[in-house]
């Protein structure tokens, strides 16, 4: 079974809405409330470093490497079920995982999600990756001249928070999620080994390489103490080519080519 839906729009559009009324506030005036609640797994995928990136690359190769990271990310799970895909904050994805769209597991499917990411980083983007779960509302918020359909909740400001407490971590990849959720689970369970047919050793199983830590607590404010726990590779990859130089390289060839036309 696969998931129906590839973004919010289309979740929103195919689904009776948990809300759908029009607001007559007398101070800010009259707005539509349109939206589903439900449960999810929330994964956030963070583009690493992102404001030093802004000051290193050019407006143009900064575009041209968010874009590309869009498409590695949209690529990666394009295979993956149960999952719906929501651009955040232009600097980050957000993968949604919900018995809403056929997840038996959300979390292990989201787990399952980030480790083909960590595993898969052939450009070294290094994303900063964190995952909780709740109640979370989707639903289109904007102006009469246009809407756009984002996720808010809990779940969502938790994972993002998580995702950014190793900005400098020297981990290949790390993923952060609450203790609780983990809940003693097995991590050969979850991440079983991969196989793949071998050209001289055949029908070949690789074994994951990731490493859990011990718990933790850290302190959100405005919300609670929470107790983390990280899931690291520290198999890294030796890109040819970072995505950093594929994006000053590609500004080259739109300059040299006339693609790149300066007003």
């Amino acid at each position: 079974m696969s998931c129906n839906f590839r973004t919010i729009e289309d979740f929103l559009s195919a689904q009776p809405l948990t809300v759908d009324v029009e607001i007559d506030e007398a101070a800010a005036g009259c707005f539509p409330v349109k939206g589903i609640e439900f449960e999810t797994t929330v994964l956030y995928a963070g583009v690493k470093d992102f404001t030093k990136l802004s000051t290193e690359l050019s407006p143009a190769e900064m575009l041209v490497y968010l874009d590309m990271f869009l498409a590695w990310i949209c690529n990666s799970v394009n295979g993956s079920r149960f999952s719906v895909l929501e651009k955040f904050l232009d600097s980050a994805v957000l993968l949604l995982f919900s018995a809403r769209f056929g997840s038996k597991d959300p979390f292990v499917d989201a787990l399952q999600a980030a480790r083909w990411l960590g595993e898969n980083d052939t450009l070294k983007f290094l994303p900063s990756i964190g995952i909780a779960s709740g109640t979370v509302m989707a639903g289109f918020a904007g102006v009469s001249a246009g809407h756009t359909a984002s996720v808010f909740g809990r779940p969502v400001i938790l994972a993002a928070g998580f995702a950014k407490l190793h900005t400098k971590d020297e981990a290949a990849a790390t993923i952060t999620v609450p203790a609780g959720e983990w809940n003693n689970r097995n991590i050969d369970d979850v991440f079983p080994p991969f196989e793949y047919d071998h050209p001289e050793k055949g029908r070949t199983r690789q074994p994951h390489t990731w490493k859990i830590g011990k718990p933790y607590e850290v302190d959100f404010p405005g919300l609670v103490r929470m107790q983390l726990l990280d899931i690291a590779n520290f198999i890294h990859w030796m890109p040819a080519v970072s995505a950093c130089d594929k994006a000053r390289e590609w500004v080259s060839q739109m300059r040299s080519q006339g693609y790149y036309k300066k007003q």
